[in-house]
C-alpha cells in the first residue's frame, strides 16, 4: 500500500462507520479521493469497518480479525455485540438484521 493512514483518513473525513469495503470505495471516489488512496482501498480485507481506527489498521499492522475500537469510538447499535479486552472493545461479526 502507498498510502498512509492519515491519508487514508483525510480522504474519508465525514464519512460514518461501520461501512463494508464497497461503500468505503464509492465514498471516496464520490468525494475525489487521491488515486493513490483509492487503489490502496481496493486492496483492504472485504469486511464491515466499525470506526475509522479499525480501517486505518489496515495502513498500519495489517487487518485484525475482528474490529477494534475504543468505547468512545464504538457505535451504539454495535455495543451490545462488542467484547472487552483492556480498554479496547472489539466487535465480533455476526450476520446483519
Amino acid at each position: 500500500m502507498r498510502s498512509n493512514a492519515a491519508a487514508v483518513e483525510e480522504a474519508l473525513q465525514g464519512m460514518d462507520y461501520p461501512k463494508k469495503k464497497q461503500e468505503i470505495l464509492d465514498y471516496a471516489r464520490k468525494h475525489n479521493a487521491p488515486e493513490t488512496v483509492i487503489s490502496d482501498l481496493q486492496d483492504i480485507s472485504d469486511r464491515r469497518y466499525i470506526t475509522v481506527r479499525d480501517l486505518k489498521q489496515e495502513f498500519t499492522s495489517g487487518s485484525s480479525q475482528y474490529p477494534k475500537a475504543s468505547k468512545e469510538e464504538l457505535p451504539a447499535n454495535l455495543k451490545e455485540d462488542a467484547v472487552t479486552r483492556g480498554n479496547d472493545y472489539f466487535c465480533m461479526e455476526r450476520e446483519e438484521r
